[in-house]
């Protein structure tokens, strides 16, 4: 079959001379190879909450969104912001934060417990990297998607739109690789979708392990400028278990959780009733009416994130990796944790839950400006300010110090200084 017409080889003409090989890339991009399948090494079983799960409380866990709660749905309006985190977008078409997309720490804390029950450590870590990476340290505030005016222009304010390779990354649960999608990183991948549904009826953390394999090994086999950075890299494996830890409703009957394909696609914006039908409705997430979050003895915390992480990997090896392609599809090289943090940290290291924990907050301080501006008093700049506001976690779990990590071993993987353009 012919790869090219000739106004498709006409319309890449301009862009030669800023992509080398553009041409072999395109002809790449166009191959789309399926991984073979993959059975996991062992099944966890884990119940929804992770840990099992500490009872059922009616009152307490039921999310009241009916009309006439404060937070019944509403669609964004002109000038709201949302992203590519279903949660969070359905977060602000409830309420619990900010409708227009713009939260301060606080409001995250608050408003994520609330909807949700992630732990306040958990919430605060988000918040605090959010604004750091591309938000505005000065009022406190960041962007569940795009970019906003910030309070003065030295701060990117970009929004975790815009934190590709650094928040974001490739091989997200439904979401395509930036450089697949013109610099996108809010394209929604139907394929990825369509896979997901059809792993199950109910959804566990096995299945969603099972997919953060196959959208991983998908990436690496279709996208040159695949990228797995030391934070991004463990961020995207972590919000697949998001979508079982925050999205599955409860009862008496299964306080551990479940989650129902109607309530995936309530949650993730889809109608249709099945594959070569579905429909997604971008920023119209929503929680559904009769739904109940996690017990509040069984909040979602930070050294859980990497336990779920690092048990994903033990089923799939390799859905944790450090490195890229290196400017040719199925290419990947990866990059040793030990020499990475200069003997700080290993892989074994992640199969503890609070190493994993220190290895994500350290990760998160990677590349942040250390310029002294007066705006942010005593700490002087944005690493001194992430510094001091993750310094009493870090403090929690132990954490090791960490000089910095070796970048320069990221020099050969072109996805590395690949920047998204955003929503």
């Amino acid at each position: 079959m012919r790869l090219f017409t000739a106004s498709v080889v006409l319309s890449l003409l301009p862009f030669t001379t800023a992509w080398p090989n553009v041409m072999e890339m395109d002809r790449q991009l166009k191959k789309r190879e399926e991984p073979p399948p993959r059975d996991p090494l062992f099944k966890s079983g884990r119940p929804n909450t992770g840990l099992p799960a500490l009872g059922f409380n009616a009152e307490e866990q039921l999310v009241n969104v009916a009309s006439g709660s404060g937070h019944e749905f509403q669609s964004p309006r002109t000038g709201d912001i949302r992203g590519q985190c279903p949660g969070l977008n359905a977060a602000a078409n409830h309420n619990f934060i900010p409708r227009n997309g713009l939260l301060t720490t606080a409001q995250t804390i608050q408003g994520l417990g609330d909807a949700y029950n992630m732990s306040p450590d958990l919430a605060l870590f988000l918040a605090v990297v959010s604004t750091a990476l591309a938000g505005d340290p000065v009022s406190n505030r960041w962007s569940i998607g795009g970019n906003f005016t910030p309070t003065v222009p030295i701060f990117p304010a970009n929004g975790i739109a815009g934190t590709h390779n650094q928040y974001e990354g490739d091989a997200s649960i439904v979401r395509g690789d930036a450089y697949l999608n013109g610099g996108s990183v809010g394209v929604f991948q139907m394929r990825s979708w369509e896979h997901l549904y059809q792993l199950a009826e109910t959804y566990t953390l096995d299945d969603v392990a099972a997919q953060s394999d196959y959208v991983t090994r998908w990436s690496i086999l279709n996208n040159p400028y695949y990228f797995s950075a030391p934070f991004s890299g463990l961020v995207a494996p972590a919000a697949h278990n998001f979508v079982i830890h925050f999205m599955s409703n409860h009862s008496a009957e299964n306080p551990g959780g479940f989650l129902s394909r109607e309530v995936l696609k309530s949650f993730f914006a889809v109608t249709g009733d099945g594959p070569g039908n579905f429909v997604h409705n971008r920023g119209q997430e929503r929680i559904p009416e009769n739904w109940y979050k996690r017990p509040l003895a069984n909040a979602y915390n930070l050294p859980e994130v990497g336990v779920d992480v690092n048990i994903n990997n033990l089923m799939y090896p390799g859905i944790v990796r450090i490195g890229g392609n290196t400017g040719i599809t199925d290419s990947f090289a990866g990059v040793d944790l030990t020499d990475l943090t200069g003997g700080v940290f290993n892989t074994a290291d992640l199969a503890d839950g609070n190493k994993a924990a220190c290895f994500l907050l350290q990760a998160s301080l990677a590349g942040l400006p250390d310029i002294s501006n007066p705006l942010l008093g005593a700490v002087g700049s944005v690493l001194g300010w992430t510094t001091q506001q993750l310094g009493p976690l870090s403090s929690k779990f132990g954490c090791p110090p960490l000089a910095n990590f070796d970048n320069q071993l990221f020099n050969p993987f072109p996805g590395a200084s690949f920047k998204g353009s955003g929503n």
